[in-house]
Order: C-alpha cells, then structure tokens, then sequence
C-alpha cells in the first residue's frame, strides 16, 4: 500500500488535485482489484490517456508480481452522481482508511484503501447570503 501512495502524491503533484483515489476489491474468488480514480484533469484529458499515465506510474514502482493484482484502472467523472456517496462518506487527502462491504458505482466490494477523498473545491464553499440573494432577485 506504500507504494500506492507514493504514487498518489506523485500523480496528485504532477497533474493536479485528485477528487479520489482508492483501491478497491470487488466481491470475487481473485485476488484482484480495481483502482478508481476522479480528478477534473482526469475529465478533460479523456479516459484513456489518463488510465494510461496511472498505469505507466504503477508500473514504474511495482514488480511483476504486484502488477497483475490490479485488474482495471476506472477513470470515474467528477460529476458523477455516484462519486457524491464517497465523498459524503470520507474525507482524507494523502492517508490511506480502510472500507468494507460497501456498495459503489453499481459494483459491491468487499475491501478497499482510500488515499485520497474530498469534496471538489467549489462544492465545499457555502453560498453566502448576500449571493443567495442576488440569485432570487
């Protein structure tokens, strides 16, 4: 898991903010997971050059027999409604908690380790009275 965070800071560093990043172990006989990432550069640059650069990170630091225990990279939008459940449930930045038996995106899973969850920022600002004012009228 140390790894996983040094990559995490690293990506967190080079790219930008992550909204989140985890791991997590879908309910199945292998020992295989999924790392779920959301970042707003991850929703402009497109899925498949962001899964890329993660999978290119993973595999600068991890072995051969660390490398088939990911079996997908998920690029999930910021504006997802089911990121919203995360992201009401925990709030860490660069640590690592540990989940289980939850229910996300549509998939169970068993167990995971998130480094980072947190709100966007425009989502963590309350609308102030004078702007709520203005809005109606």
């Amino acid at each position: 898991m140390d790894k996983l965070a040094l990559i995490e800071r690293e990506i967190s560093k080079e790219k930008g903010e992550l909204t989140f990043f985890g791991l997590l172990k879908q309910w199945s006989p292998t020992e295989s997971w999924n790392l779920v990432v959301s970042s707003s550069w991850s929703d402009r640059d497109g899925h498949p050059d962001a899964i890329n650069y993660i999978v290119d990170k993973y595999y600068a630091v991890c072995d051969d027999s660390e490398r088939v225990l990911i079996a997908s990279v998920v690029i999930v939008d910021t504006d997802d409604d089911d990121l919203e459940d995360l992201l009401d449930a925990y709030d860490v930045e660069h640590g690592m908690l540990k989940t289980r038996k939850k229910r996300y995106f549509d998939e169970e899973f068993e167990r995971g380790y998130i480094f980072t969850c947190k709100l966007r920022p425009a989502a963590k600002q309350p609308i102030s009275c004078q702007n709520a004012a203005d809005q109606l009228g």
